[in-house]
């Protein structure tokens, strides 16, 4: 039989768990939100949108180059 501190412990802990698998969801769907509100990296409109590419499509290829 549970005690009423050992509840609110766990129904603390289930909830946080719960919370926490939402926000995985979300930053799974959008990484370059993940990107830039875990991470801290702020990122150009391109490279937002090459992570968000990244993740939607099953073949992606970037080929980059810098000037010539």
């Amino acid at each position: 039989m549970k005690t009423e501190k050992t509840q609110q412990k766990s129904s603390y802990f289930e909830k946080r768990e719960r919370n926490l698998m939402k926000w995985v969801g979300y930053w799974r769907r959008n990484p370059q939100i993940f990107v830039k509100d875990y991470l801290g990296v702020n990122l150009k409109p391109y490279q937002k949108l090459l992570f968000y590419m990244m993740n939607k499509v099953d073949f992606f290829m970037y080929v980059a180059a810098r000037g010539l």
